[in-house]
């Protein structure tokens, strides 16, 4: 089957774990299908165009990628963000008419990371597809498709993480007329992927759309296993992104009551320097084995965040052994259900701390005794190797692509 996979991140400049998690399936779905890569209009909206190119060079070792695309990125063409939200925008229907000139018949689409930036240009070049298309779709609480959540609540919630109503309330509109959008051109969608139980609850997905919960949806990195160790050390650790979404600027609000390290990209300045001046270790660049260093270490993984589909940051915490305090988050409770993984109400900063206090004074015996749950050890077997990922991907492409 010639499979067509419509994606930006696999040659994005970024490195995180929705890149990761496309960049190791394009791998092994390579195995099973000759691919046609087709860039989405996203990449026209990131910075540093030669290391897209060099990317997407590499990338071709593996698959063909249509030669326009290199065209479009040499002539400097781009897009704005409105456009690309609400419309099939004009770069997008160029992209599609060149790429249609150029690709084979493509059997199926398959768009490995969708959300809500690259949404509609992935459904337009998605029709380039004989028999229709699937995609893994991100439904993060807050932010996903076709959630439930009434446009007040929407609104309070992002007012609270961005201390002002008025984007609040500008990104909370936008997020209805692109579901409006969203349901009207749709095209031939076969099926929607999701990373999370919760989802069938927190939006309405199901109501329109066959919807699959991908299992597993996510892979750790093996080399984990190394650090795994119940011996810790008197510290906190936060992992992730540092703006407000992730909560990187509640988490320092547990300083007071024990040692607290940030480890991660800082993408709003007022945090780490919030957090430099309460006295805490903020580590910005790690390295794969650093960070595993210092996470297994850890006598807990604090993380207040609020948008959160499947959350590798926590399957890398119980791969070390390391127990976790995280938000109530609907996603997240449909997943971690283990005692090793404790939620506390979101926003409350206060029960966050005294859990967190809790888990501090936890002894090793207990704390391998969490760890010997039986499922959780097949848990972490089952999400310990992308070919897993892969292969319940393949599974459902090829269920869909055939009815």
């Amino acid at each position: 089957m010639l499979l067509g996979i419509v994606d930006s991140r696999a040659v994005s400049n970024s490195s995180a774990g929705s890149e990761t998690h496309v960049r190791e399936v394009l791998k092994r779905l390579v195995k099973k299908y000759k691919i046609y890569y087709l860039p989405t209009t996203h990449v026209f909206l990131e910075g540093k165009r030669e290391n897209i190119i060099k990317n997407a060079k590499e990338l071709e070792k593996i698959v063909k990628i249509p030669s326009s695309f290199y065209s479009f990125l040499e002539s400097g063409k781009t897009t704005s963000l409105r456009e690309e939200l609400f419309s099939f925008s004009r770069l997008a229907k160029e992209l599609y008419n060149e790429y249609k000139k150029e690709v084979d018949s493509v059997e199926f689409v398959y768009i490995p990371h969708n959300y809500r930036i690259q949404l509609m240009s992935s459904i337009l070049l998605s029709s380039l597809s004989q028999n229709g298309y699937g995609m893994l779709l991100m439904t993060d609480p807050h932010n996903s498709i076709l959630e439930k959540k009434s446009l007040i609540e929407c609104i309070r919630i992002w007012h609270r993480l961005w201390f002002s109503y008025k984007p609040a309330l500008e990104f909370c509109l936008a997020q209805r007329i692109q579901d409006f959008l969203f349901l009207r051109k749709r095209g031939n969608l076969k099926f929607i992927a999701v990373m999370n139980k919760g989802t069938l609850d927190y939006t309405a997905l199901s109501k329109y759309f066959n919807v699959r919960v991908l299992t597993p949806p996510h892979a750790f990195n093996p080399i984990a296993l190394k650090y795994r160790t119940f011996d810790k050390e008197e510290y906190a650790v936060f992992l992730g992104r540092m703006n407000t979404a992730k909560g990187a600027h509640e988490v320092i609000e547990i300083r007071k009551s024990v040692k607290l390290k940030m480890i991660g990209k800082p993408e709003q300045d007022f945090i780490v320097r919030k957090a430099r001046e309460n006295g805490i270790v903020v580590i910005e660049n790690v390295s794969e084995e650093e960070k595993f260093e210092i996470l297994s270490r850890a006598k807990v993984l604090v993380l207040p965040s609020h948008q959160e589909s499947f959350s590798i940051t926590i399957l890398e915490a119980l791969a070390v052994g390391t127990p976790v305090v995280t938000y109530d988050l609907p996603s997240l409770k449909s997943i971690y259900q283990f005692e090793a993984v404790k939620f506390v109400k979101e926003f409350d900063t206060s029960s966050l701390t005294q859990e967190v206090k809790r888990m501090m004074e936890v002894r090793k015996e207990k704390l391998e005794e969490m760890f010997e749950d039986e499922k959780l050890q097949e848990f972490l077997k089952l999400h310990s190797s992308w070919d897993n990922v892969a292969n319940a991907i393949d599974k459902m492409i090829r269920e869909f692509s055939n009815s």
